[in-house]
């Protein structure tokens, strides 16, 4: 007897071999829709790049509000990323060499990256509205290297695009991850955008920092922050008592930052014995990628991570707002210089430290009338 010879004598079924072809169409019906709906939140990025032959690429988020970060092999150029997306997201793309690019996913959107990371100019994206205005912004700036021109560039796109994501990208490249960010042309900005572009959570966030914003300036007082070393070790800026403290900020994804960084290496030696030292802070979320740049860039002073990226607490506390970035305290904790870098950097801790050198302290300060007279 087969089993639907029993369920039917049992009263379990009523229907005959031909429902029951018509159930399992409902059953085929029903795994296809699943199907579809799962493949309709998928994002697709296909790449076919130059000059890589079994390279890791890493993709993660633009913004702390996507801190993912996701490693993709190339062989002979060639990849393949797919991830669940909800809504158009801004995603950086890093190759081997340093060289990044943006993408914007979207749920359901299938996206072809093409070209060569070691040419000059941008790599060729297609698939989506927003990356096909990018890819117009780039190749009216590739020939463009003054960067108050391509702020101008980037200004004109942003009001001509209230209602693009691109626009917020760009504002955030060209304004606010700046050395000195103009914050009234900031906020203007941002004016400019449609209602829908101004509840973005990143332009929300940006607002609230400006409005909450009290700037780093010389002489005030830096309260004291933790952070957790690559130990695991809880680290403040209190633990350097006596010392005149460089707090510098970086990524392994930032080569700018990076390069900074090594530019410390002959100044800690330098400084040493001077009462100077260093506290790296990185803005990294991935803990491995983290630890390969450190050991890459041979740096052997303090180095500190929280893996939350641009919301780990000392960043969003001190307003550090782009990379690389830096600030020199005094023994006393108050800051005596702001993302000083090269032969600045090297003079102001040599003029600091000076003060402080055994042979100057040794020198009998007079502490009368009479010892001033005779000097």
């Amino acid at each position: 007897m087969t089993i639907f010879k029993h369920m039917k004598r049992k009263g379990l079924a009523s229907f005959t071999p031909l429902h029951r072809g018509r159930g399992w169409g409902w059953i085929l019906f029903l795994l296809c829709l699943c199907s579809c709906k799962d493949k309709a939140n998928v994002f697709v990025l296909e790449g076919n790049v130059g000059r890589l032959t079994h390279d890791t690429i890493y993709i993660y988020g633009a913004d702390a509000l996507y801190e993912r970060m996701d490693t993709v092999v190339a062989t002979d150029g060639i990849f393949h990323y797919t991830a669940e997306i909800d809504t158009v997201t801004p995603l950086w793309v890093l190759f081997p060499n340093m060289h990044r690019e943006m993408v914007f996913a979207d749920k359901g959107l299938e996206v072809t990256l093409q070209g060569d990371t070691a040419a000059i100019g941008h790599i060729r994206i297609e698939g989506g509205e927003q990356n096909a205005l990018l890819q117009n912004f780039h190749q009216k700036t590739d020939s463009i290297s003054d960067a108050k021109e391509l702020a101008v560039v980037a200004d004109s796109f942003i009001r001509a695009n209230p209602y693009s994501e691109v626009s917020i990208h760009l504002l955030r490249e060209y304004f606010v991850n700046q050395l000195h960010p103009d914050q009234t042309r900031i906020k203007t900005l941002i004016g400019t955008m449609s209602g829908n572009m101004q509840d973005n959570n990143y332009i929300r966030q940006l607002q609230r920092m400006l409005n909450a914003r009290k700037p780093l300036v010389k002489n005030s007082v830096v309260t004291n922050y933790n952070v957790h070393d690559s130990e695991g070790k809880n680290v403040s800026t209190s633990d350097y008592k006596d010392t005149y403290l460089l707090i510098t900020f970086w990524a392994s994804w930032d080569e700018e930052s990076r390069r900074r960084q090594r530019e410390l290496i002959v100044l800690k030696e330098k400084y040493q014995k001077n009462n100077f030292d260093i506290l790296s802070v990185s803005l990294d979320t991935d803990r491995a990628t983290w630890i390969q740049a450190i050991n890459e860039d041979s740096v052997t002073w303090r180095q500190a991570c929280d893996f939350d990226g641009w919301s780990t607490g000392i960043v969003e506390r001190m307003q550090i707002e782009h990379l690389p970035a830096n600030v020199l305290l005094n023994p006393s904790r108050r800051i005596q210089a702001i993302d000083l870098y090269g032969e600045a950097l090297d003079k102001k801790i040599d003029e600091l430290t000076d003060i402080r050198k055994p042979e100057n302290k040794s020198k009998k300060t007079p502490t009368n009338i009479r010892e001033l007279k005779k000097k």
